[in-house]
């Protein structure tokens, strides 16, 4: 009997669920079958009761679209198949599958965030996807290279979140600028001029970067100066270009003071640049979703921009969906997960969010062309990165995310701070044995 059957003991499901990463969790399953039992209906018709685990749909809104609009559509093509839904949120993600893997009871189809293919992939628990090339024609390869491992497809993109500068145009055009600045080293000059203080109080931020989570601001920004995380599945986030990276955010914060300490936070509830607190921010394509609500009239102010246009970048992460290899029911769960990546529902599911649909051919539609950071966000997955990239991803973020923290806020070194870091990275691709 192997442990997907018996259960793990009670140390390891401990040891699993105390993990933030889940990494000691995905380490223990190290070895194991991947499959509870031989899948009931492998190759046949789709049949059978399958569950569904979405970070997305939120709340009753989210909630009634799924299961009472788009949910209805798959079962009338599959009526031998039930689904039922698993509501969570990114922060309870992780817990949720590694919690499912540990107790033996799984959800069938999973949404998960980018990046997180290698990790749960490497360690068996993902199945391969039966995915014609001809079903993949309408994703950037940029995109796709998140839902592979080992050269096989474990997921499909259903909703995106992309991360570029976005400039407010009548806030530039006061300060003599006509256009937004279309290189890192012209985005500092712009920032500097830009800032304004009244009586020494910050009055205009020249570049909001508080607004975005720090590890994305980090990934958004060594993109751009053409850094990668990782090479051949080992650190390289503390090469000479990381460093210059995440030294010229610290020095935009600490040497040129185009923003205060506490301005602004990924959880703050307003926009700087939609109050007109900021001329410039690196952000999020929801700016326009949210400030649509918060400050309608100066929408025609927003304008986005790659932050060098040298070398074309931007941030891609969002949203995939993948099915678990212990699912007995596969081809109910392959089924589900193919409709899940439709048109329909990724529309669907982005607009109810404010992200960007995954596929090209939703460029033309409403949604996308009455939201021009949407817009552009779609128009720039070509030039999109993601983060992840190894199977130890998951217990890296947060220590990221730390680390960024601490050099733009004068506690460490960039150069010191990275190298710890990359030590931290080699110990943990080390511990979980695979690259």
């Amino acid at each position: 009997m192997n442990a997907w059957s018996r259960g793990l003991s009670r140390r390891e499901l401990l040891t699993a669920g105390a993990s933030v990463a889940g990494l000691a969790g995905l380490s223990a399953l190290a070895g194991c079958g991947a499959r509870l039992s031989t899948p009931s209906d492998l190759g046949g018709p789709p049949e059978g009761h399958i569950n569904l685990l979405t970070p997305i749909f939120p709340g009753a809104d989210g909630k009634a679209l799924l299961e009472k609009q788009l949910l209805p559509q798959f079962l009338a093509r599959n009526p031998k198949v039930t689904v039922s839904v698993d509501y969570t949120t990114y922060n309870y993600l992780n817990q949720k599958i590694t919690t499912g893997l540990t107790t033996g009871i799984p959800a069938d189809v999973i949404m998960l965030g980018v990046g997180w293919v290698e990790p749960f992939a490497s360690r068996q628990v993902l199945s391969e996807l039966t995915i014609p090339p001809s079903g993949l024609a309408g994703y950037s390869e940029r995109v796709l290279t998140s839902c592979r491992w080992g050269g096989k497809l474990y997921a499909l993109p259903v909703v995106l979140d992309t991360r570029f500068g976005i400039a407010r145009r009548d806030i530039l055009a006061r300060a003599g600028f006509s256009r937004p600045p279309t290189s890192i080293d012209e985005l500092r000059e712009y920032a500097i001029a830009l800032t304004r203080r009244t009586d020494g109080k910050l009055t205009c931020a020249g570049l909001d970067v508080q607004s975005l989570d720090p590890r994305q601001l980090f990934e958004t920004v060594l993109f751009a100066f053409g850094g990668d995380l990782f090479r051949g599945g080992r650190p390289a986030f503390n090469d000479p270009t990381g460093v210059a990276a995440l030294q010229w955010l610290a020095d935009l914060q600490l040497k040129d003071k185009v923003i205060d300490p506490g301005f602004s936070s990924p959880n703050s509830t307003t926009l700087p640049i939609a109050d007109g607190r900021a001329a410039m921010s690196i952000g999020h394509n929801n700016a326009w979703v949210t400030t649509s609500k918060q400050r309608p009239e100066v929408l025609g102010q927003l304008q986005p921009f790659l932050l060098n246009q040298a070398k074309p970048s931007i941030f891609a992460g969002g949203t995939l969906v993948t099915v678990s290899a212990a699912s007995r029911h596969q081809s109910a769960a392959q089924a589900l997960a193919a409709f899940i990546a439709t048109p329909q529902v990724s529309l669907a599911g982005a607009a109810q969010r404010g992200n960007v649909p995954a596929l090209a051919e939703l460029d033309n539609t409403p949604y996308v062309r009455n939201h021009p950071l949407i817009q552009f966000g779609l128009d720039n997955l070509k030039y999109g990165r993601p983060e992840g990239g190894i199977a130890a991803w998951l217990s890296l973020r947060e220590e990221i995310l730390n680390t960024v923290q601490s050099v733009t806020t004068g506690r460490q070194d960039a150069q010191q701070a990275l190298d710890a870091l990359a030590g931290v990275a080699d110990a943990a691709i080390a511990d979980f044995g695979v690259n």
